[in-house]
């Protein structure tokens, strides 16, 4: 399809997404679409994750503007998958909460995910990885884990203080660290502090998960795991549009609570100010976000906010279908140098917003890579 084309059809997924996040009758605007259009835009919409989304705001559209009956089936078949695989994260999270609390007296901190989720007209057409749960402190975490693998539950830990494990089909992830700065003279001051924060009253707070309560951090420290998750992964493999909506649905959520000097100051704090504001500003120029609930007045330059939609638009949700990884060695040295290529233009695209993180991220993470780690 010609790049036209594509400029076209990406326009008319904002669109569809955007009507989904807040919750409106979409424009018919641009409408209808070819059969050939349509499939593209499915494509378009499961890589980057919000194939449910969009799904929501096709379905309130005139009968004769909707997909042709081949695209809504394998749609269809898509949102079936979200809802079944959102079921059962609610039944994984229950049980391990509950677990937890009876036999350890840990209560895990859920991070992203579910009460993500609960922001959305529809939680369950919210694409969901992994439940990524957080327990405080290292020490913490290790005793979670141990608990896991008391279970006889197999468990994998990492160099990076990060534990795998399954409970049937839904994984399962415990960080030991609320977010890692890759500067190695910021790292240990930021874990301290972070986990000094989590040690006061008030540094967490309890939410309803679709009738089940569920303990997450307060909204600064919320936004600020939110915003380095997203920049760690758009260095690296890339994200998906699901990501900013996120964004953009917390920032409008939770705009009375987030207070634009303390959350300013921590932000700077973990190197992510600047990248934070391109993100919301992106929220509020393709994405609806009002700029009155921005925590503070924000701006980034139009090539900036450019660059970083034609990056997403190309990567997709975790790089998982971008094309420019069609040609990648799978093995070897070749597969290795690809991955640094990669990394290297990443940060010399995000540089200028984060640039000690962004160096830090490429030295690390190329080093390992090309020790074939």
């Amino acid at each position: 399809m010609q790049s036209t084309d594509n400029h076209i059809l990406e326009s008319q997924l904002l669109a569809l997404t955007r009507a989904a996040m807040w919750d409106e009758a979409p424009s018919a605007e641009g409408l209808p679409l070819s059969e050939e259009e349509w499939a593209h835009l499915h494509a378009m919409a499961c890589k980057q994750a919000v194939e449910g989304l969009v799904y929501d705001a096709i379905i309130r559209l005139p009968k004769d503007l909707l997909p042709p009956a081949t695209v809504m089936k394998a749609w269809i078949a898509d949102v079936r998958n979200l809802e079944h695989n959102h079921k059962r994260q609610l039944h994984a999270l229950a049980y391990i909460s509950t677990r937890m609390e009876a036999e350890a007296h840990l209560q895990p901190i859920v991070l992203k995910g579910l009460p993500l989720a609960s922001l959305y007209p529809h939680p369950e057409h919210r694409r969901s990885g992994d439940i990524d749960l957080y327990y405080g402190s290292r020490a913490l975490c290790t005793a979670a884990d141990d608990m896991i693998e008391s279970w006889g539950w197999p468990i994998s830990r990492n160099l990076s203080h990060e534990s795998l494990y399954n409970m049937g089909d839904v994984v399962v992830e415990h960080h030991g660290l609320l977010t890692m700065s890759h500067v190695w003279f910021r790292r240990s001051r930021l874990t301290s502090w972070t986990e000094r924060l989590l040690a006061q009253s008030g540094s967490t707070t309890e939410v309803m998960v679709e009738g089940m309560p569920v303990r997450v951090l307060c909204p600064e420290l919320d936004m600020v795991q939110m915003v380095c998750h997203i920049m760690k992964h758009a260095l690296n493999e890339g994200i998906g549009l699901r990501h900013i909506c996120d964004l953009a649905l917390y920032a409008a959520r939770h705009h009375d609570q987030l207070s634009g000097g303390e959350l300013k100051k921590t932000l700077t704090r973990f190197g992510a100010r600047r990248w934070t504001e391109l993100c919301l500003c992106y929220c509020t120029e393709r994405l609806g976000l009002d700029a009155r609930q921005l925590p503070w007045p924000m701006k980034a330059s139009r090539k900036t906010l450019e660059a970083f939609h034609h990056e997403m638009m190309q990567s997709g949700n975790f790089g998982q279908m971008d094309e420019r990884n069609i040609s990648r060695p799978t093995e070897g040295r070749a597969s290795q140098l690809f991955t640094a290529r990669r990394i290297a233009r990443n940060v010399w695209r995000y540089i200028s917003l984060s640039p000690l993180e962004s160096l830090g991220w490429a030295a690390g993470l190329t080093a390992t890579r090309l020790a074939g780690k």
